[in-house]
């Protein structure tokens, strides 16, 4: 059996509109929180509130913009193995049938 490379995998935005598109519909229907995620939650409540709280306005900012460039990268990663598992999910389908 060859070994799983996700190298091997071309997961490009061009190659793959609509798998991506596909996933951007599913989201809305699968991101409600986990209890795991919502214990992660009660542990770190406040926390941020007190550290912005403490920021500068030009803190502010930078945190702001740190956020949003972290919320991006998240997001582009979130697709990407959206992309991955569908197509290893769609290689075993079509394995599992010949």
């Amino acid at each position: 059996m060859r070994m799983f490379m996700f190298e091997d995998l071309n997961i490009s935005d061009a190659s793959n509109e609509t798998i991506a598109e596909l996933a951007e519909v599913l989201h809305p229907l699968t991101s409600e929180r986990s209890e795991e995620e919502r214990e992660i939650d009660r542990h770190f409540e406040g926390v941020l509130e007190a550290l912005e709280s403490s920021f500068t306005p030009e803190q502010c900012d930078l945190f702001e913009r740190y956020q949003q460039q972290i919320d991006a990268e998240l997001h582009v990663a979130e697709r990407r193995r959206f992309v991955c598992g569908f197509k290893t999910a769609m290689r075993l389908a079509l394995e599992s049938i010949k």
